[in-house]
């Protein structure tokens, strides 16, 4: 008899909890993308004797089921400086709407269904006695990888989407 009651108690426990998973997997989760593909063409916004600045916008947008948070977005910008040392290419990603001059990114919430855009801000500087036309004149394609760390009802997950900034369009922008 305590056998059988112990047994029904285990196996209604179990039922709760497998209950509550496929309750959980219904719900689905946030799911972040970003839009590398719909990016912006290179803008400049200044630019002096040794440096120009840039940017161009990146939307992204949760096609989840769940409202998610990206907790950080950030870029690395793939230009050796072995190869390419007379110009110096730093960046930083901000909200669109929200300019930073530090590099923090805060924190936002994105529902399901719906997205903005990241402001990526480029400083490109000329090194070794250079101008800036002369710096960018010989730098190739350079590759960007875009990161945005991210947080549904599932453990911090990284986004990572690489993008190109054609030696034609950095050239481009010191015109």
């Amino acid at each position: 008899m305590l056998c059988t009651i112990i047994g029904i108690l285990i196996a209604l426990a179990l039922l709760g909890v497998l209950t509550v998973a496929v309750y959980i997997a219904l719900q689905g989760d946030a799911e972040m993308r970003l839009l590398v593909k719909q990016r912006t063409a290179a803008v400049r916004a200044a630019e002096s004797d040794g440096r120009v600045d840039f940017q161009l916008e990146v939307p992204f947008d949760n096609i989840g089921k769940q409202e998610g948070t990206i907790l950080d977005a950030y870029m690395r910008i793939y230009l050796p400086q072995e190869q390419y040392d007379d110009v110096l290419l730093r960046g930083k990603v901000n909200l669109e709407g929200v300019p930073r001059d530090d590099d923090y990114f805060e924190a936002l919430l994105v529902p399901a269904g719906t997205g903005k855009n990241f402001v990526l801000r480029f400083e490109a500087y000329a090194r070794n006695g250079k101008s800036i036309q002369e710096a960018l004149a010989a730098v190739p394609d350079v590759d960007v990888a875009l990161f945005a760390d991210c947080r549904g009802r599932r453990e911090l997950y990284t986004v990572k989407e690489y993008f190109t900034l054609t030696a034609g369009e950095l050239r481009a922008l010191v015109k």
